[in-house]
Protein backbone atom coordinates (compact mmCIF):
# COMPACT_ATOMS: atom_id res chain seq x y z
CA UNK A 1 0.00 0.00 0.00
CA UNK A 2 1.46 3.83 -0.90
CA UNK A 3 1.84 6.23 1.28
CA UNK A 4 -1.41 8.51 -0.82
CA UNK A 5 -3.75 5.66 0.06
CA UNK A 6 -2.85 6.58 4.34
CA UNK A 7 -3.68 10.07 3.21
CA UNK A 8 0.31 11.11 3.25
CA UNK A 9 1.57 12.35 0.38
CA UNK A 10 4.33 9.81 -1.24
CA UNK A 11 7.90 11.16 0.59
CA UNK A 12 9.06 10.68 3.69
CA UNK A 13 6.77 11.57 6.52
CA UNK A 14 10.21 13.28 7.99
CA UNK A 15 9.91 15.49 4.93
CA UNK A 16 6.58 16.68 6.13
CA UNK A 17 8.54 18.89 9.42
CA UNK A 18 9.46 21.94 8.47
CA UNK A 19 12.23 23.89 9.96
CA UNK A 20 10.94 25.41 12.51
CA UNK A 21 9.35 22.55 13.85
CA UNK A 22 12.24 20.14 13.56
CA UNK A 23 13.77 23.71 15.55
CA UNK A 24 11.24 23.07 18.23
CA UNK A 25 12.23 19.87 18.73
CA UNK A 26 14.89 20.33 19.39
CA UNK A 27 14.57 22.50 21.75
CA UNK A 28 12.14 20.49 23.53
CA UNK A 29 15.03 17.99 24.00
CA UNK A 30 16.80 20.95 25.65
CA UNK A 31 13.50 22.14 27.84
CA UNK A 32 13.51 17.76 28.75
CA UNK A 33 16.89 17.44 29.58
CA UNK A 34 17.11 21.33 31.71
CA UNK A 35 13.89 20.04 33.76
CA UNK A 36 15.29 16.25 34.54
CA UNK A 37 17.27 17.96 36.73
CA UNK A 38 14.31 19.84 38.36
CA UNK A 39 12.15 16.89 38.93
CA UNK A 40 10.68 16.46 35.72
CA UNK A 41 10.26 13.08 33.83
CA UNK A 42 9.01 13.57 30.36
CA UNK A 43 8.86 16.33 27.76
CA UNK A 44 5.63 17.21 26.14
CA UNK A 45 3.69 14.23 24.06
CA UNK A 46 2.80 16.90 21.99
CA UNK A 47 6.28 17.49 20.86
CA UNK A 48 6.37 13.68 19.35
CA UNK A 49 3.06 14.31 17.16
CA UNK A 50 5.00 16.76 14.45
CA UNK A 51 4.42 14.98 11.16
CA UNK A 52 1.82 13.04 12.26
CA UNK A 53 0.70 10.02 10.04
CA UNK A 54 -3.08 9.96 9.09
CA UNK A 55 -4.94 6.16 9.88
CA UNK A 56 -4.87 3.68 7.05
CA UNK A 57 -8.36 3.65 5.37
CA UNK A 58 -7.66 0.72 3.13
CA UNK A 59 -9.97 -2.13 3.49
CA UNK A 60 -7.46 -4.85 3.39
CA UNK A 61 -5.18 -2.93 6.08
CA UNK A 62 -7.96 -2.68 8.50
CA UNK A 63 -8.96 -5.75 7.99
CA UNK A 64 -5.94 -7.49 8.16
CA UNK A 65 -5.48 -5.09 11.58
CA UNK A 66 -8.33 -6.41 13.23
CA UNK A 67 -7.67 -10.46 12.88
CA UNK A 68 -4.15 -9.14 14.38
CA UNK A 69 -6.23 -7.66 17.13
CA UNK A 70 -8.19 -10.63 17.54
CA UNK A 71 -5.18 -13.04 17.83
CA UNK A 72 -3.04 -10.56 19.99
CA UNK A 73 -5.29 -7.85 22.05
CA UNK A 74 -2.17 -6.30 23.27
CA UNK A 75 -2.45 -5.23 20.04
CA UNK A 76 -4.99 -2.54 20.21
CA UNK A 77 -2.92 -1.03 23.47
CA UNK A 78 0.16 -0.43 20.81
CA UNK A 79 -2.68 1.28 18.11
CA UNK A 80 -3.65 3.45 21.12
CA UNK A 81 -0.13 4.63 22.28
CA UNK A 82 1.30 4.72 18.77
CA UNK A 83 -1.70 7.38 17.85
CA UNK A 84 -0.93 9.26 20.69
CA UNK A 85 2.30 9.81 19.27
CA UNK A 86 1.33 10.31 16.00
CA UNK A 87 2.32 7.21 14.50
CA UNK A 88 0.11 4.70 13.15
CA UNK A 89 -0.16 1.02 11.61
CA UNK A 90 -0.22 0.65 7.72
CA UNK A 91 0.26 -2.51 7.16
CA UNK A 92 -0.51 -6.26 8.81
CA UNK A 93 -0.11 -9.78 8.42
CA UNK A 94 -1.09 -12.59 10.32
CA UNK A 95 -0.22 -16.49 9.18
CA UNK A 96 2.21 -15.37 6.73
CA UNK A 97 5.66 -16.75 9.00
CA UNK A 98 6.28 -20.58 7.10
CA UNK A 99 5.92 -22.52 10.13
CA UNK A 100 4.91 -20.04 12.48
CA UNK A 101 1.06 -18.72 11.93
CA UNK A 102 0.59 -18.43 15.15
CA UNK A 103 2.46 -15.22 14.76
CA UNK A 104 1.49 -12.31 13.29
CA UNK A 105 3.69 -8.53 12.10
CA UNK A 106 2.84 -5.58 11.26
CA UNK A 107 4.47 -2.38 10.12
CA UNK A 108 4.36 1.45 11.46
CA UNK A 109 4.89 4.13 10.35
CA UNK A 110 6.45 6.81 12.72
CA UNK A 111 5.86 10.30 13.50
CA UNK A 112 8.12 12.47 11.21
CA UNK A 113 9.09 13.51 14.73
CA UNK A 114 10.04 10.61 15.43
CA UNK A 115 11.58 9.73 13.30
CA UNK A 116 13.97 13.38 12.71
CA UNK A 117 15.14 12.03 16.50
CA UNK A 118 15.84 8.44 15.75
CA UNK A 119 17.32 8.32 12.34
CA UNK A 120 14.41 6.27 10.96
CA UNK A 121 13.13 6.72 7.66
CA UNK A 122 11.20 3.33 6.44
CA UNK A 123 8.19 1.58 7.74
CA UNK A 124 9.48 -0.62 10.86
CA UNK A 125 8.62 -4.02 11.43
CA UNK A 126 6.75 -5.26 14.48
CA UNK A 127 6.41 -8.77 15.53
CA UNK A 128 4.05 -10.77 17.65
CA UNK A 129 4.01 -14.21 19.40
CA UNK A 130 2.17 -16.15 21.19
CA UNK A 131 4.71 -18.21 23.29
CA UNK A 132 5.38 -18.16 26.93
CA UNK A 133 8.94 -19.49 25.80
CA UNK A 134 9.96 -17.42 23.24
CA UNK A 135 12.77 -19.70 21.07
CA UNK A 136 15.76 -18.50 19.08
CA UNK A 137 13.90 -20.14 16.17
CA UNK A 138 10.94 -17.74 16.13
CA UNK A 139 13.01 -15.12 16.74
CA UNK A 140 14.60 -16.36 13.07
CA UNK A 141 12.09 -16.79 11.82
CA UNK A 142 10.59 -13.07 12.65
CA UNK A 143 13.78 -11.32 10.94
CA UNK A 144 13.14 -14.13 7.76
CA UNK A 145 9.72 -12.49 7.70
CA UNK A 146 11.18 -9.28 7.27
CA UNK A 147 13.48 -10.26 4.58
CA UNK A 148 11.14 -11.18 2.85
CA UNK A 149 8.82 -8.63 3.03
CA UNK A 150 8.01 -7.31 -0.89
CA UNK A 151 8.25 -3.54 0.44
CA UNK A 152 10.66 -0.84 1.87
CA UNK A 153 11.45 -1.12 5.53
CA UNK A 154 13.67 -0.79 7.95
CA UNK A 155 16.36 -3.65 7.67
CA UNK A 156 18.20 -3.78 11.01
CA UNK A 157 15.52 -3.04 13.34
CA UNK A 158 12.74 -4.90 14.85
CA UNK A 159 10.22 -4.78 18.08
CA UNK A 160 9.12 -8.08 19.47
CA UNK A 161 6.20 -8.91 21.75
CA UNK A 162 5.89 -12.04 23.97
CA UNK A 163 3.74 -12.97 27.09
CA UNK A 164 7.65 -14.57 27.76
CA UNK A 165 8.72 -12.69 31.42
CA UNK A 166 12.28 -13.05 29.99
CA UNK A 167 11.49 -11.58 26.92
CA UNK A 168 14.14 -8.57 27.42
CA UNK A 169 17.07 -11.36 28.44
CA UNK A 170 16.48 -13.07 25.31
CA UNK A 171 16.29 -10.14 22.67
CA UNK A 172 18.96 -8.99 24.33
CA UNK A 173 20.98 -11.52 23.81
CA UNK A 174 20.05 -12.39 20.36
CA UNK A 175 20.32 -8.92 19.10
CA UNK A 176 23.35 -7.57 17.34
CA UNK A 177 25.28 -4.88 16.30
CA UNK A 178 23.90 -4.93 12.95
CA UNK A 179 20.66 -5.92 14.11
CA UNK A 180 18.28 -4.74 16.80
CA UNK A 181 15.28 -6.29 18.31
CA UNK A 182 13.57 -4.25 20.87
CA UNK A 183 11.25 -5.76 23.43
CA UNK A 184 8.02 -4.50 23.17
CA UNK A 185 7.89 -4.30 27.23
CA UNK A 186 5.82 -1.27 28.36
CA UNK A 187 3.96 0.21 31.31
CA UNK A 188 0.81 -0.83 32.19
CA UNK A 189 -0.84 3.04 32.37
CA UNK A 190 -0.43 3.53 28.35
CA UNK A 191 2.01 6.03 29.26
CA UNK A 192 2.98 6.75 25.42
CA UNK A 193 6.01 8.74 26.82
CA UNK A 194 7.57 5.31 27.74
CA UNK A 195 7.31 3.74 24.67
CA UNK A 196 9.89 7.02 23.32
CA UNK A 197 12.40 5.72 26.33
CA UNK A 198 11.97 2.12 24.87
CA UNK A 199 13.09 3.48 21.83
CA UNK A 200 15.53 5.46 23.12
CA UNK A 201 17.56 2.92 25.20
CA UNK A 202 17.71 0.73 22.70
CA UNK A 203 18.59 3.20 19.95
CA UNK A 204 21.01 5.24 21.73
CA UNK A 205 23.07 2.22 23.07
CA UNK A 206 23.95 1.29 19.84
CA UNK A 207 27.43 2.00 18.22
CA UNK A 208 26.87 1.24 14.28
CA UNK A 209 30.50 3.63 14.01
CA UNK A 210 32.88 -0.04 15.34
CA UNK A 211 32.57 -2.67 12.48
CA UNK A 212 35.00 -5.71 12.61
CA UNK A 213 33.02 -7.71 9.56
CA UNK A 214 33.23 -6.56 6.39
CA UNK A 215 30.14 -4.26 5.40
CA UNK A 216 27.77 -4.10 2.18
CA UNK A 217 24.30 -2.89 1.46
CA UNK A 218 22.74 -0.13 4.32
CA UNK A 219 26.36 -0.10 5.86
CA UNK A 220 28.38 0.31 2.59
CA UNK A 221 29.12 4.24 2.63
CA UNK A 222 31.40 5.64 -0.45
CA UNK A 223 33.52 4.41 -3.45
CA UNK A 224 30.80 5.01 -6.10
CA UNK A 225 32.78 5.95 -8.70
CA UNK A 226 35.20 2.94 -7.85
CA UNK A 227 32.20 0.63 -7.58
CA UNK A 228 31.33 1.75 -10.85
CA UNK A 229 34.72 1.17 -12.67
CA UNK A 230 34.62 -2.36 -11.47
CA UNK A 231 31.46 -3.31 -12.89
CA UNK A 232 32.18 -1.80 -16.29
CA UNK A 233 35.30 -4.04 -15.70
CA UNK A 234 33.42 -7.16 -15.37
CA UNK A 235 30.89 -6.13 -17.65
CA UNK A 236 33.69 -5.68 -20.57
CA UNK A 237 35.52 -9.03 -18.96
CA UNK A 238 38.65 -7.21 -18.26
CA UNK A 239 40.65 -8.67 -15.19
CA UNK A 240 40.94 -6.09 -12.29
CA UNK A 241 42.80 -5.68 -9.07
CA UNK A 242 42.01 -3.84 -6.47
CA UNK A 243 45.06 -2.83 -3.79
CA UNK A 244 45.15 -0.87 -0.76
CA UNK A 245 46.38 -1.32 3.48
CA UNK A 246 45.26 -3.43 5.41
CA UNK A 247 41.74 -2.19 7.08
CA UNK A 248 40.87 0.08 4.05
CA UNK A 249 37.76 -1.72 3.38
CA UNK A 250 38.67 -3.52 0.16
CA UNK A 251 36.13 -7.15 1.28
CA UNK A 252 33.58 -4.74 1.91
CA UNK A 253 33.85 -3.52 -1.24
CA UNK A 254 34.36 -6.76 -3.23
CA UNK A 255 31.03 -7.96 -1.14
CA UNK A 256 29.30 -4.31 -1.87
CA UNK A 257 30.22 -5.35 -5.54
CA UNK A 258 28.73 -8.84 -5.81
CA UNK A 259 25.97 -7.40 -4.04
CA UNK A 260 25.09 -4.97 -6.28
CA UNK A 261 25.07 -7.41 -9.43
CA UNK A 262 23.87 -10.55 -7.63
CA UNK A 263 21.43 -12.57 -9.79
CA UNK A 264 20.49 -15.73 -11.11
CA UNK A 265 22.70 -15.25 -14.42
CA UNK A 266 25.70 -14.29 -12.22
CA UNK A 267 27.51 -17.11 -9.87
CA UNK A 268 30.17 -15.20 -7.51
CA UNK A 269 32.83 -16.56 -6.02
CA UNK A 270 34.55 -14.69 -3.26
CA UNK A 271 37.58 -16.59 -2.17
CA UNK A 272 40.19 -15.50 1.04
CA UNK A 273 43.60 -16.72 0.46
CA UNK A 274 44.64 -15.93 4.02
CA UNK A 275 44.18 -19.30 5.58
CA UNK A 276 46.02 -21.20 2.45
CA UNK A 277 49.55 -22.24 3.09
CA UNK A 278 52.15 -19.67 1.59
CA UNK A 279 55.30 -20.08 -0.64
CA UNK A 280 57.56 -21.52 -0.16
CA UNK A 281 55.01 -24.42 0.98
CA UNK A 282 52.75 -24.97 -2.52
CA UNK A 283 49.16 -23.06 -1.83
CA UNK A 284 47.89 -24.19 -5.26
CA UNK A 285 46.36 -27.52 -4.65
CA UNK A 286 44.52 -26.53 -1.60
CA UNK A 287 42.91 -23.78 -3.99
CA UNK A 288 42.12 -25.93 -6.52
CA UNK A 289 40.06 -27.93 -4.44
CA UNK A 290 38.39 -25.02 -2.63
CA UNK A 291 37.40 -23.40 -5.76
CA UNK A 292 35.85 -26.91 -6.89
CA UNK A 293 33.83 -26.84 -3.91
CA UNK A 294 32.43 -23.17 -4.35
CA UNK A 295 32.00 -23.72 -7.97
CA UNK A 296 29.88 -27.33 -7.13
CA UNK A 297 28.02 -24.99 -4.29
CA UNK A 298 27.18 -22.15 -6.84
CA UNK A 299 26.33 -24.80 -9.35
CA UNK A 300 23.83 -26.67 -7.08
CA UNK A 301 22.12 -23.74 -5.63
CA UNK A 302 20.95 -23.20 -8.46
CA UNK A 303 20.63 -26.64 -10.23
CA UNK A 304 22.53 -26.34 -12.61
CA UNK A 305 24.67 -29.11 -13.86
CA UNK A 306 27.93 -30.54 -12.19
CA UNK A 307 29.07 -33.63 -14.05
CA UNK A 308 32.30 -32.12 -15.17
CA UNK A 309 33.31 -30.78 -12.14
CA UNK A 310 32.17 -33.30 -10.23
CA UNK A 311 34.50 -35.58 -12.08
CA UNK A 312 37.70 -34.63 -10.86
CA UNK A 313 39.85 -36.35 -8.63
CA UNK A 314 40.79 -35.53 -5.35
CA UNK A 315 43.49 -33.09 -5.64
CA UNK A 316 43.22 -32.07 -9.03
CA UNK A 317 46.02 -30.57 -11.21
CA UNK A 318 46.12 -27.45 -13.14
CA UNK A 319 45.01 -29.12 -16.37
CA UNK A 320 42.70 -30.77 -15.17
CA UNK A 321 40.80 -28.04 -13.17
CA UNK A 322 41.17 -25.82 -16.44
CA UNK A 323 39.28 -28.38 -18.46
CA UNK A 324 36.76 -29.36 -15.79
CA UNK A 325 35.96 -25.71 -15.74
CA UNK A 326 36.12 -24.83 -19.09
CA UNK A 327 33.75 -27.47 -19.84
CA UNK A 328 31.13 -25.81 -17.24
CA UNK A 329 31.78 -22.54 -18.59
CA UNK A 330 30.98 -23.34 -21.93
CA UNK A 331 27.29 -25.25 -20.56
CA UNK A 332 26.78 -22.21 -18.40
CA UNK A 333 26.79 -19.86 -21.51
CA UNK A 334 24.19 -21.97 -23.09
CA UNK A 335 22.20 -20.24 -20.30
CA UNK A 336 23.83 -16.96 -20.45
CA UNK A 337 25.29 -17.19 -16.96
CA UNK A 338 28.54 -15.57 -15.94
CA UNK A 339 30.85 -16.60 -13.17
CA UNK A 340 33.05 -14.36 -11.61
CA UNK A 341 35.91 -15.05 -9.44
CA UNK A 342 37.39 -12.56 -6.69
CA UNK A 343 40.55 -13.84 -5.07
CA UNK A 344 41.18 -11.68 -2.10
CA UNK A 345 44.00 -11.25 0.04
CA UNK A 346 46.27 -11.78 -2.66
CA UNK A 347 49.53 -11.24 -1.02
CA UNK A 348 49.59 -14.44 0.37
CA UNK A 349 50.32 -15.91 -3.09
CA UNK A 350 53.88 -13.44 -3.47
CA UNK A 351 55.25 -12.93 0.53
CA UNK A 352 58.28 -11.26 -0.89
CA UNK A 353 59.84 -11.93 2.78
CA UNK A 354 59.67 -15.52 2.27
CA UNK A 355 60.66 -16.04 -1.68
CA UNK A 356 62.15 -14.12 -4.07
CA UNK A 357 58.54 -13.42 -6.54
CA UNK A 358 60.55 -12.78 -9.42
CA UNK A 359 62.98 -16.24 -9.52
CA UNK A 360 61.44 -18.12 -6.84
CA UNK A 361 60.81 -22.06 -7.06
CA UNK A 362 57.00 -21.22 -7.17
CA UNK A 363 55.99 -21.84 -10.79
CA UNK A 364 52.36 -23.11 -9.77
CA UNK A 365 51.18 -20.01 -8.81
CA UNK A 366 52.22 -18.16 -12.31
CA UNK A 367 50.45 -21.66 -13.73
CA UNK A 368 47.51 -20.81 -12.38
CA UNK A 369 47.10 -17.41 -13.17
CA UNK A 370 47.87 -18.05 -16.79
CA UNK A 371 44.93 -20.81 -16.64
CA UNK A 372 42.55 -18.46 -15.26
CA UNK A 373 43.58 -15.71 -17.92
CA UNK A 374 43.73 -18.37 -20.48
CA UNK A 375 39.61 -19.20 -19.33
CA UNK A 376 38.73 -15.42 -19.43
CA UNK A 377 40.25 -15.00 -23.17
CA UNK A 378 38.69 -18.77 -23.97
CA UNK A 379 35.09 -17.88 -22.44
CA UNK A 380 32.98 -14.88 -22.63
CA UNK A 381 30.98 -15.64 -19.42
CA UNK A 382 34.41 -15.72 -16.91
CA UNK A 383 36.48 -13.06 -15.71
CA UNK A 384 38.20 -12.40 -12.16
CA UNK A 385 39.17 -9.82 -9.65
CA UNK A 386 42.22 -9.63 -7.47
CA UNK A 387 42.49 -8.17 -4.27
CA UNK A 388 45.28 -7.28 -1.24
CA UNK A 389 47.40 -4.86 -0.02
CA UNK A 390 49.86 -5.84 -3.46
CA UNK A 391 50.12 -4.98 -6.95
CA UNK A 392 53.21 -6.70 -7.54
CA UNK A 393 51.04 -9.82 -9.00
CA UNK A 394 50.30 -7.90 -11.89
CA UNK A 395 53.01 -5.62 -11.97
CA UNK A 396 55.95 -7.61 -11.83
CA UNK A 397 57.59 -8.59 -15.32
CA UNK A 398 58.41 -11.97 -13.90
CA UNK A 399 56.69 -14.56 -11.36
CA UNK A 400 58.19 -17.17 -9.83
CA UNK A 401 60.91 -17.48 -12.32
CA UNK A 402 57.89 -16.96 -15.79
CA UNK A 403 57.21 -14.34 -17.44
CA UNK A 404 53.84 -13.02 -15.58
CA UNK A 405 50.67 -13.64 -17.20
CA UNK A 406 49.33 -10.66 -15.34
CA UNK A 407 51.76 -8.20 -16.69
CA UNK A 408 50.45 -5.40 -18.37
CA UNK A 409 47.24 -7.10 -19.04
CA UNK A 410 45.38 -7.04 -15.71
CA UNK A 411 44.55 -3.38 -14.88
CA UNK A 412 45.30 -1.80 -11.31
CA UNK A 413 42.66 -0.03 -9.10
CA UNK A 414 43.88 1.23 -5.64
CA UNK A 415 41.93 1.49 -2.49
CA UNK A 416 42.24 4.98 -1.20
CA UNK A 417 41.15 6.79 1.84
CA UNK A 418 37.64 8.49 1.68
CA UNK A 419 37.21 11.97 0.31
CA UNK A 420 35.69 14.48 2.35
CA UNK A 421 32.25 14.30 1.23
CA UNK A 422 32.23 10.07 1.61
CA UNK A 423 33.57 10.82 5.04
CA UNK A 424 30.69 12.83 5.89
CA UNK A 425 28.36 11.24 4.05
CA UNK A 426 29.18 8.26 6.77
CA UNK A 427 29.32 10.22 9.72
CA UNK A 428 26.56 11.91 9.44
CA UNK A 429 24.37 8.36 8.23
CA UNK A 430 25.29 6.52 10.51
CA UNK A 431 25.18 8.70 13.63
CA UNK A 432 21.41 9.59 12.61
CA UNK A 433 20.50 6.06 13.62
CA UNK A 434 21.48 6.57 16.55
CA UNK A 435 20.25 9.70 17.07
CA UNK A 436 23.16 11.98 17.30
CA UNK A 437 23.56 14.75 15.26
CA UNK A 438 27.81 15.75 14.39
CA UNK A 439 28.41 19.38 13.80
CA UNK A 440 30.41 20.92 10.74
CA UNK A 441 33.64 21.27 13.43
CA UNK A 442 33.62 17.90 14.52
CA UNK A 443 33.49 16.45 10.90
CA UNK A 444 36.44 18.47 10.33
CA UNK A 445 38.05 17.16 13.39
CA UNK A 446 37.16 13.87 12.49
CA UNK A 447 38.60 13.98 9.06
CA UNK A 448 42.13 15.89 9.98
CA UNK A 449 42.74 12.87 12.62
CA UNK A 450 42.25 9.70 10.79
CA UNK A 451 42.78 11.40 6.92
CA UNK A 452 39.70 9.36 5.90
CA UNK A 453 41.05 5.81 6.62
CA UNK A 454 37.82 3.56 6.52
CA UNK A 455 38.61 1.59 10.00
CA UNK A 456 40.55 4.78 11.81
CA UNK A 457 37.77 6.66 10.85
CA UNK A 458 35.13 4.93 12.05
CA UNK A 459 37.35 3.54 15.32
CA UNK A 460 37.47 7.53 16.00
CA UNK A 461 34.10 8.10 15.79
CA UNK A 462 33.11 4.55 18.01
CA UNK A 463 35.58 6.23 20.80
CA UNK A 464 33.60 9.89 20.21
CA UNK A 465 30.33 7.82 20.68
CA UNK A 466 30.80 5.73 23.60
CA UNK A 467 31.85 9.44 25.20
CA UNK A 468 27.88 10.57 24.63
CA UNK A 469 25.59 10.17 27.45
CA UNK A 470 22.01 7.75 26.40
CA UNK A 471 20.01 9.12 29.09
CA UNK A 472 18.92 12.30 27.08
CA UNK A 473 16.76 13.03 24.17
CA UNK A 474 19.29 15.40 22.47
CA UNK A 475 22.59 13.94 21.15
CA UNK A 476 25.16 15.87 19.17
CA UNK A 477 28.53 15.70 18.45
CA UNK A 478 31.10 18.76 18.47
CA UNK A 479 34.67 19.62 17.68
CA UNK A 480 35.76 19.46 21.49
CA UNK A 481 34.34 16.27 22.36
CA UNK A 482 36.53 15.23 19.20
CA UNK A 483 39.42 16.98 20.30
CA UNK A 484 39.04 15.67 23.30
CA UNK A 485 39.09 12.01 22.74
CA UNK A 486 41.53 11.89 19.93
CA UNK A 487 44.58 12.12 22.06
CA UNK A 488 43.42 9.03 23.98
CA UNK A 489 42.50 7.15 20.86
CA UNK A 490 45.93 7.56 18.97
CA UNK A 491 47.07 5.39 21.68
CA UNK A 492 44.40 3.18 21.49
CA UNK A 493 45.53 2.01 17.36
CA UNK A 494 48.85 2.28 17.60
CA UNK A 495 49.13 -1.27 17.29
CA UNK A 496 47.15 -1.10 14.44
CA UNK A 497 49.13 1.28 13.00
CA UNK A 498 52.16 -0.44 13.57
CA UNK A 499 50.42 -3.48 11.89
CA UNK A 500 49.98 -1.32 8.84
CA UNK A 501 53.03 -0.26 8.45
CA UNK A 502 55.05 -3.46 8.95
CA UNK A 503 52.73 -4.71 5.84
CA UNK A 504 53.71 -2.01 3.88
CA UNK A 505 57.43 -2.90 4.61
CA UNK A 506 57.01 -6.79 4.02
CA UNK A 507 55.21 -6.00 0.78
CA UNK A 508 56.56 -2.69 -0.59
CA UNK A 509 60.33 -2.74 0.37
CA UNK A 510 60.93 0.29 -2.23
CA UNK A 511 57.60 2.16 -1.15
CA UNK A 512 59.04 1.38 2.07
CA UNK A 513 62.76 3.10 2.06
CA UNK A 514 61.16 6.04 0.53
CA UNK A 515 58.74 6.66 3.74
CA UNK A 516 62.41 5.98 5.59
CA UNK A 517 64.03 9.03 4.12
CA UNK A 518 60.41 11.53 3.66
CA UNK A 519 60.64 10.50 7.60
CA UNK A 520 64.37 10.95 8.32
CA UNK A 521 65.69 13.53 5.35
CA UNK A 522 62.35 15.24 3.49
CA UNK A 523 64.67 17.40 1.94
CA UNK A 524 66.08 14.55 -0.03
CA UNK A 525 62.63 13.00 -0.73
CA UNK A 526 61.84 14.71 -4.08
CA UNK A 527 65.11 13.79 -5.89
CA UNK A 528 65.16 10.19 -4.39
CA UNK A 529 61.43 9.68 -5.23
CA UNK A 530 62.38 10.66 -8.93
CA UNK A 531 63.92 7.40 -9.31
CA UNK A 532 61.33 4.96 -8.42
CA UNK A 533 57.98 6.65 -9.34
CA UNK A 534 56.35 3.55 -9.51
CA UNK A 535 56.76 3.50 -5.70
CA UNK A 536 55.98 6.66 -5.80
CA UNK A 537 52.67 6.38 -7.22
CA UNK A 538 51.59 3.69 -4.94
CA UNK A 539 52.41 5.97 -1.54
CA UNK A 540 50.11 8.60 -2.86
CA UNK A 541 47.55 6.07 -4.67
CA UNK A 542 47.18 4.22 -1.11
CA UNK A 543 46.81 7.34 0.96
CA UNK A 544 50.15 7.21 2.46
CA UNK A 545 51.50 10.63 1.47
CA UNK A 546 50.45 13.78 -0.20
CA UNK A 547 51.74 16.40 -2.88
CA UNK A 548 51.43 19.84 -0.81
CA UNK A 549 52.65 22.79 -2.32
CA UNK A 550 55.07 20.81 -4.70
CA UNK A 551 56.84 19.10 -1.62
CA UNK A 552 55.64 15.60 0.10
CA UNK A 553 54.73 15.42 3.14
CA UNK A 554 53.03 12.01 5.42
CA UNK A 555 49.48 12.25 5.60
CA UNK A 556 47.30 11.33 9.35
CA UNK A 557 47.49 7.59 8.60
CA UNK A 558 51.43 7.76 9.30
CA UNK A 559 51.38 10.39 11.56
CA UNK A 560 49.78 8.55 14.21
CA UNK A 561 53.23 6.99 14.32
Amino acid sequence: MRLAELGVPARSASSLVDSATVTRVKESFGQYDAATEAGSTTPRQSTWNAGAVKPSTHPDTLRNLQRLKREFPVVEDHQTILARLGSQFVYSGTGRVPKFEDCGFALVRFSGAIENAFGLTREVFFFYSPHNDLQIRTFRAAKNALVGLQREVTPDMMFLWSPDVRLREKLDDWSSGNFLAIPLVLSDDGDPIAFIKLLRDYVFSRDLFYETTPVQGDRFFGRRRLLQTLRDDIGNQRVAGLFGLRKAGKTSVLSELAQSLAGPETIFILRDLESLPSPPDDPVPILLQDLTDDLLSGLRQRRLGTQDLSRLAANPGIPEFKRAFQATLRKLAESDITVVLMLDEIEYLTPSDRIDVSEGDMTSVAQLLGALRSLVQENGNFTFLLSGLTSAIIESGRLYGRPNPLFSWAKANFLAPFERHEADDLARSVGQKMGITIDDGALDALFEATGGHAFLYRHLASAVVNELPVDTFHREIKKPLVLRITNTWRRQVAGNMREMLDHVKRYYPDESYLLEILMDEPESFALVAEDVPLALGHLISLGLIQEVDNSYELTPVLQLL
